[in-house]
């Protein structure tokens, strides 16, 4: 009976010991990102908040945890080149939005440079089929209408995202199970 019960403690131990690992690295888990499968990488994109007001191409202070993580997911892989998928708002004249496109892209790739991204590695497009057509007014904070870094080549799988992710969602719901 006493062995249960010391293997029990040891148990609760460790996940204590998991769950403050965790919490110590902050919100570095990949909670603000969304991966996903594009047919030329793995796409990513932010799913804490607009990367940009609209109309701007300046990057909201928001974004910064956004660009030091997948600047740490392109320094772990030095062999992969990344592509920014930039959209607009689709307000406003096809010119325009041509015009903001470039620089939010242009603003994106700087994040990644200053963050040790080799600028080499980076190239961009605008105008993705992603984007929705001019004149109509959808919000810019849907999915298809973010503008996201495609890890060029790449698959989850190769990335080890998907596993990445279950281990902390995992981690996670046990400590909800444990103190809830």
């Amino acid at each position: 009976m006493s062995q249960l019960r010391l293997l029990r403690t040891a148990l609760a131990l460790l996940a204590l010991t998991l769950l403050t690992a965790c919490a110590a690295m902050g919100d570095d888990g990949r909670d603000g990102l969304q991966i996903s499968q594009d047919p030329r990488g793995v796409a990513i994109t932010s799913k804490d908040s607009n990367m940009f007001l609209p109309g701007s191409a300046t990057l909201q202070p928001e974004a910064a945890p956004f660009f030091d993580r997948v600047g740490q997911l392109l320094r772990d892989r030095p062999e992969r080149k990344a592509l920014i998928d930039s959209v607009s708002d689709n307000t406003g004249s096809a010119e325009y939005n041509q015009e903001l496109q470039e620089v939010r892209a242009l603003s994106m790739m700087k994040a990644l440079t200053t963050r040790g991204v080799d600028r080499s590695r980076l190239a961009y497009v605008t105008g993705s089929a992603a984007a929705p057509t001019p004149g109509s007014m959808q919000p810019v904070n849907t999915a298809a209408q973010q503008s996201k870094i495609i890890i060029l080549g790449a698959s989850t799988a190769d990335m080890n995202v998907n596993t990445i992710e279950r281990f902390f969602n995992g981690i996670s719901n046990l400590g909800k199970s444990l103190f809830n």
